[in-house]
């Protein structure tokens, strides 16, 4: 398994044409430099996930979903940053909220038990109640059946 990992190591420019012969990766990550230009195509590089390329907006083609265009020069317009930029900045409120749910409902219910003797004591009483009940209810629908059929 051989793994290349460029990761936030200020690089910028292009991807060298030097990497289009690593066809034994495993794992590839340049992640978080300031490379621009398309990903070098037909090569092992076009194979990994976005993820790998994550964080170098000016970077087009597959497999990012932002295309390279095709007018060159220094007059053309920079399109390859389009909807990235929106995208990249935003704060995962979705996730936040989650995580925040499970923590508040989690410590809120677990909380209390783990801190307070009474209320644990009172929790594990009900529970066994609780199954008490069950038993004895499904106890009596057995008993019942077997009247039916016997």
């Amino acid at each position: 398994m051989e793994t290349l990992d460029l990761s936030m190591n200020h690089l910028s420019g292009k991807i060298p044409a030097s990497f289009t012969g690593l066809n034994f990766l495993s794992r590839f990550n340049v992640s978080y430099n300031n490379l621009r230009g398309p990903i070098p195509s037909s090569t092992q590089l076009q194979s990994f996930n976005a993820s790998a390329f994550e964080g170098n907006l000016k970077l087009c083609g597959a497999p990012l979903p932002n295309k390279c265009q095709t007018t060159t020069g220094a007059d053309a317009p920079d399109t390859s940053t389009q909807d990235v930029d929106t995208k990249k900045h935003q704060i995962p409120w979705f996730y936040i909220s989650v995580a925040l749910g499970f923590i508040t409902g989690f410590w809120g219910v677990c909380g209390p038990l783990v801190l307070m003797r009474k209320w644990r004591y009172a929790y594990y009483h009900f529970l066994d109640y609780v199954q008490d009940r069950f038993y004895v209810m499904i106890a009596k629908c057995m008993a019942s059946m077997r009247r039916k059929f016997v």
